[in-house]
């Protein structure tokens, strides 16, 4: 009876066997963003038990308390950096925003002042900036004071005049970038699910991002069972990180 029941809720897709260890998986590492504002809407992440990313804002309720206890659940902490947008409103509500107004002693200790509220953060990475990641002498204070608390960074891309790839070669900062967004739009984060899917089984491995208040982590739970019939399997997004140096 029970290897009948077991079959059924195999059919039924319900418990669905991870991939053989010798299988060649396809690899895919996730990072969810703007924590800190709410400890009930991490629910979802830390029920998968996986190791995904997770991007905190600076100086908000929960920011540090998230930052402390990530690592527990498996996740890579991440201080995720307001930088200065061409349009103001994508900021949204936060504070410890990097302006390009700011002279380069401003950007660091922001960033500084950024890092300590998030005490324990593995990297650092974007919020919105596409004004400050087009702008070299910006992103080149931040990498430095990345590179000074011997962290790394991952851009989720907002341009392409970004020089942030270049600056991270000439500083050495190890660099991660954000191949795909799950939750833009967030009416279609089932399809850019199954895209991601079907991308890293022909690519082999993608960095992909998504927003935690768009219902992203919930429908991402839901669709666990088709990762795995696909041998799609999560890692850190660590695994990814380039160090270029000259």
């Amino acid at each position: 009876m029970v290897r009948l029941a077991l079959i059924a809720a195999l059919c039924a897709g319900l418990l669905v066997p991870r991939p053989s260890s010798g299988t060649v998986h396809a690899r895919v590492a996730l990072i969810f963003d703007h924590a800190g504002a709410s400890l009930a809407e991490l629910a979802p992440i830390y029920a998968m038990h996986e190791p995904f990313g997770l991007g905190i804002f600076p100086n908000m309720r929960y920011s540090a308390e998230i930052a402390r206890t990530a690592a527990a659940h498996g996740l890579t902490p991440i201080l995720h950096l307001p930088l200065e947008p061409n349009h103001p409103a994508d900021l949204g509500p936060v504070t410890g925003t990097v302006w390009v107004r700011m002279a380069d002693a401003e950007i660091a200790r922001t960033v500084e002042r950024d890092l300590d509220s998030v005490p324990g953060v593995a990297g650092v990475n974007n919020h919105a900036g596409s004004r400050a990641t087009a702008d070299r002498r910006v992103m080149t204070a931040v990498l430095r004071t990345v590179k000074a608390r011997g962290l790394w960074f991952n851009e989720n891309p907002e341009t392409p005049q970004s020089v942030v790839p270049e600056v991270a070669r000439q500083l050495d900062v190890p660099l991660v970038v954000t191949g795909t967004y799950l939750d833009i739009p967030p009416e279609h984060i089932a399809r850019n699910v199954r895209a991601l899917i079907a991308e890293a089984e022909r690519r082999g491995s993608v960095v992909a991002a998504a927003h935690i208040a768009t219902g992203a982590p919930a429908v991402i739970q839901k669709m666990l069972p088709e990762f795995r019939r696909a041998g799609v399997v999560f890692v850190p997004v660590t695994a990814f990180l380039e160090r270029r140096a000259p």
